[in-house]
């Protein structure tokens, strides 16, 4: 058995690393909780509101840190209507996209049906209630006619750049924290399956 000598501190016969028992303490513990907090935390459930591109097998192109209830908007120009759409979609828990409404400058082909039940008026605006409807996402075609934007919770993602004849899938993502971070600060994407 070891003996502890008084002037050192340590164990006689040096132990392993000859290091003091309470500085050993004074380090360790509080390391292995920060390490403890940072892997938990690593693993903590979040949302994304996420742009991928189907044509491109599925790269993640945009993605947003989102909770429940969060604003999502697609505004486009329709290209053979030449008219504003904005449509308005919300999360549910789950996380599930829900179309919330489509505002539209003016009615005509390829756009929403406006069922007096469902529809009101917003100044210059025609508003369509799609009444919470949930979308297990939707791809949306860009066009250099559509100067399509997508936004947020404000935050836009720059759709923009993509070339026109580009598509792009609209959804919403389980990941975890550590997961969005790599994709964030290194662009590395969650998704293994992608098609």
């Amino acid at each position: 058995m070891a003996k502890r000598t008084v002037a050192s501190g340590r164990f006689a016969g040096g132990g392993l690393s000859g290091e003091p028992v309470a500085k050993t303490l004074k380090w360790g513990l509080p390391s292995a909780v920060v390490l403890a907090l940072f892997a938990g935390l690593c693993f903590w459930p979040v949302n994304a509101a996420t742009v991928r591109l189907p044509r491109e097998n599925n790269r993640l192109f945009g993605a947003v840190r989102t909770a429940a209830g969060a604003d999502i908007r697609l505004r486009y120009r329709h290209s053979v209507e030449k008219t504003m759409v904005e449509g308005r979609f919300t999360i549910a828990p789950g996380p599930v996209l829900q179309a919330v409404e489509t505002w539209m400058a003016s009615v005509g082909t390829g756009l929403p049906n406006t069922q007096s039940a469902r529809t009101r008026r917003e100044g210059e605006w025609i508003v369509v209630d799609e009444g919470l409807q949930p979308i297990p996402g939707f791809d949306f075609f860009l066009s250099a006619i559509n100067k399509t934007q997508v936004t947020v919770d404000g935050a836009a993602v720059p759709v923009a750049a993509l070339a026109p004849g580009s598509v792009i899938h609209l959804d919403v993502e389980y990941v975890h924290l550590g997961q969005w971070v790599f994709w964030k600060y290194f662009n590395i994407d969650w998704r293994k399956d992608r098609k």
